[in-house]
C-alpha cells in the first residue's frame, strides 16, 4: 500500500502521548458534498503496518466496493461503496471484554464488527440502506460506525451495542456546527476522560476549518494534527463516496 513518511518529526508530534484507539470525522461542505476522514491508532509495529492493504471487490467486472484490511484478514476497517457510502469504525468500550465477545460469537452467531462491515458494503445499495444494515445484526463487541454518504445530510456516527442499533448521531445543518460529526472512542453524549481528550482539540480544529474549508486536503491536515494524529496512529484515510475518492496509507516510523 501507499506509505506516508515518519509518524512524528514532520508534524512535530511528541514521541509519547495518550493511548488512542482511532478518530473518525464526517463533514459536509456548503454545497452538500460529504468528506470522511479516519485515523487508526492501534500502534502496530512497522512489520504489521506494512500489511495494510486496500482491496477492490468486484462483481460482473465492476467495482462493488473497496476496503482497507490487513493481508490475510477477512474483515475491513474502513471501506467505500462508490456513489453509495463510506464507513470507518472506532473502538467502543475498549472493544468490550474478550470472554463475552467470544460467547456472543459462539452461542449467538455474532459477527466481528469488521466482518459485519464487509457484509454491509456487499449488500448496502445506498447510504440509507447502509445505515439500516449497520444498525442491525448481532455484533461480538460494541463499536462506533462512522458513515458518510453522497449528498447533504448523509453522515452519521452509530454507537452500536452488541445486539441493538444503539444511537445514531446524524449531520444536522440546522444545529450549530452540525455540519460535521467527529468521533473518538467515547459516547458523544458523555464527557471524555481527561487522560484521553482527543475530542476537544478535534472539535476545535474542525470548527477552525469551517464547512466552507472542507475538502480532501484540508481534512487530511486535520487528521495529521496532534492529538488526532499521535504516536499510536498507524494509518490515515480520506474518502468521498460521491466523487469516488478513496485514499489510504500507513505511516512509517
Amino acid at each position: 500500500g501507499i506509505v506516508y513518511p515518519s509518524r512524528r518529526p514532520e508534524m512535530g508530534t511528541p514521541a509519547t502521548g495518550p493511548m488512542g484507539m482511532c478518530t473518525s470525522v464526517v463533514a459536509q461542505t456548503p454545497d452538500g458534498h460529504i468528506w470522511h476522514g479516519r485515523n487508526m491508532d492501534w500502534n502496530l509495529p512497522l512489520n504489521l503496518r506494512s500489511l495494510y492493504v486496500d482491496v477492490e471487490f468486484t462483481k460482473a467486472n465492476k467495482t462493488l466496493y473497496v476496503g482497507t484490511s490487513l493481508i490475510g484478514y477477512v474483515g475491513v476497517f474502513s471501506g467505500m461503496r462508490p456513489n453509495g457510502f463510506s464507513f470507518s469504525m472506532d473502538a467502543r468500550d475498549c472493544g468490550g471484554d474478550i470472554i463475552p465477545n467470544l460467547l456472543e460469537m459462539l452461542f449467538a452467531g455474532a459477527a466481528l464488527p469488521t466482518q459485519h462491515a464487509r457484509k454491509v458494503l456487499e449488500d448496502g445499495a445506498d447510504y440509507d440502506h447502509g445505515i439500516e444494515l449497520f444498525t442491525s445484526g448481532k455484533l461480538a463487541n460494541p463499536v462506533y460506525y462512522i458513515v458518510g454518504g453522497v449528498s447533504a445530510g448523509q453522515g452519521a456516527v452509530i454507537s452500536r451495542d452488541r445486539n441493538d442499533g444503539g444511537d445514531v448521531w446524524r449531520l444536522n445543518a440546522t444545529e450549530t456546527n452540525g455540519w460535521y460529526r467527529l468521533e473518538t472512542n467515547y459516547d458523544h453524549w458523555k464527557p471524555v476522560p481527561s487522560y484521553d481528550d482527543r475530542r476537544t482539540p478535534g472539535y476545535k480544529n474542525m470548527e477552525a476549518l469551517g464547512s466552507a474549508g472542507v475538502n480532501g486536503d484540508s481534512l487530511l491536515t486535520v487528521m495529521k494534527t496532534w492529538p488526532t494524529f499521535n504516536p499510536h496512529t498507524d494509518y490515515t484515510g480520506i474518502f468521498s463516496a460521491g466523487t469516488n475518492v478513496y485514499q489510504s496509507a500507513y505511516w512509517s516510523d
